[in-house]
C-alpha cells in the first residue's frame, strides 16, 4: 500500500513539473501572462504535493494515533499553497475575459485567506472543522465557473460568445471533478467514521490530508495547460509563422475575430490586418486587395493605433499573444 501511494504521488508531482515547465516555456516565447500564471499553479500544488508526501515520509517512522486523522498540518502554510495554486486559476481567468479591475482580481484570494484563517483559530479540532479548511477551496473553484458563465451571458456579441464556447471542454471537466471533491471530502471527512481504519497501519495517514479528484483535477489542468503551450511554442511569436506551416491559417482565423473586437478593429482593418499577418508590405497589400497605396498606408496606421503598438512586428508579437 505504501508503495502504490508513494509511486501515485511522484506521477502526479512530475507531471506538475513537467507542464509548469513546458508552460513556462511557452510564457518566454509568448510573453503570453496565463501560461506564467499556469506555471505558477503548478508549481504551488507540486509544493503541496511536496507537503503531502514529506509528511507521509515521516510518519512511516513514528507511531500514528487515529485522533490525529482530523489534524491540520501546518495549516497557515497549507492555506499559502492552495492560494498560490487556487488564485493563479482565477487569474487565467480574468485575462480570457479582458477582466482589469484590481479589486476584482484580489478579493476572492483575501475573502480565502480570511475565511479559511477563521476556520483555523476558531473552530475546534474535529471532522467538520476539517471539512470547513478544505471547502472554501472548491467554492473558490465554483466562484471561478459561475464568474466564467456570468461573462458568457453578458457577453455583447456573437464572437465573444463563441470565442468563450471554445472552453466548454475545459468548463465540464473542472466543474464534474470539482462536484466530485465536494463528494469525496463530504464522504471521507463528514460521513467515514475515523475508527474504520483503527487496525489499516498507515492508510488514515495516506487518505487524511490528500484528495483524489483534486489531483485528477490538476491532471486535467495540466493537459490543457500541455496543449495551449505547445501550440503557441509551435507557432512562435517573435516572427509571422510561416503561411506554409500546418494549422497557421486555422489559428488566425480562430484568433482573428476576437482580436478585432477587443481592439474594435472594422471590417475593413480586419481584411489589412490579416495580410499583415501573411508578412505583406503596403504595396503587395495594395495589390491584392486592389486599393490605393495611400489607402492601406492609412488603415495600418489606424490598426497600429488602436493596438497602442508603433511597428508590425509589435502588432504581430501582440495578435499571437493571443
Amino acid at each position: 500500500m505504501e508503495a502504490s501511494f508513494y509511486l501515485y504521488t511522484i506521477v502526479v508531482m512530475l507531471v506538475c513539473v513537467a507542464s509548469g515547465s513546458v508552460s513556462l516555456s511557452a510564457y518566454f516565447v509568448s510573453r503570453r501572462r496565463s501560461f506564467l500564471f499556469a506555471a505558477a499553479m503548478l508549481l504551488f500544488y507540486f509544493l503541496d504535493l511536496a507537503l503531502i508526501f514529506q509528511y507521509e515520509y515521516l510518519g512511516q517512522n513514528v507511531e500514528y494515533s487515529i485522533n490525529q486523522f482530523y489534524t491540520i498540518n501546518h495549516p497557515q502554510l497549507k492555506i499559502l499553497l492552495a492560494l498560490g495554486t487556487l488564485e493563479p486559476m482565477w487569474l487565467i481567468l480574468c485575462d480570457f475575459v479582458n477582466e482589469r479591475r484590481r479589486t476584482w482580481r484580489l478579493v476572492p484570494a483575501l475573502a480565502f485567506i480570511a475565511v479559511s484563517e477563521i476556520v483555523v483559530l476558531c473552530l475546534p479540532v474535529d471532522e467538520f472543522r476539517q471539512w470547513l479548511f478544505y471547502t472554501p477551496r472548491q467554492v473558490f473553484l465554483l466562484w471561478c465557473l459561475a464568474f466564467g458563465v456570468y461573462r458568457y451571458c453578458t457577453a455583447r456579441n456573437e464572437v465573444e460568445k463563441a470565442r468563450l464556447r471554445r472552453q466548454e471542454p475545459l468548463f465540464f471537466v473542472t466543474s464534474a471533478l470539482c462536484l466530485c471533491i465536494l463528494v469525496e471530502d463530504v464522504g471521507m471527512i463528514l460521513i467515514l467514521d475515523a475508527s474504520f481504519f483503527a487496525n489499516a497501519d498507515l492508510l488514515p495517514l495516506y487518505i487524511s490530508e490528500r484528495n483524489f479528484s483534486e489531483n485528477i483535477l490538476l491532471l486535467a489542468l495540466s493537459f490543457f495547460t500541455l496543449r495551449a503551450a505547445a501550440d503557441t511554442l509551435r507557432l512562435r511569436s517573435k516572427e509571422p509563422p510561416s503561411t506554409d506551416a500546418p494549422d497557421t491559417q486555422e489559428y488566425v482565423d480562430e484568433l482573428l475575430p476576437a482580436f478585432c473586437e477587443r481592439y474594435r478593429l472594422t471590417s475593413r482593418e480586419r481584411v489589412i490586418l490579416e495580410q499583415v499577418l501573411q508578412g505583406k508590405d503596403n504595396q503587395n497589400i495594395a495589390s491584392s486587395l486592389q486599393l490605393a497605396l495611400g489607402t492601406v498606408k492609412a488603415h495600418v496606421h489606424n490598426i497600429l493605433k488602436k493596438t497602442g503598438v508603433s511597428t508590425r512586428q509589435e502588432l504581430t508579437q501582440l495578435f499571437w499573444k493571443g
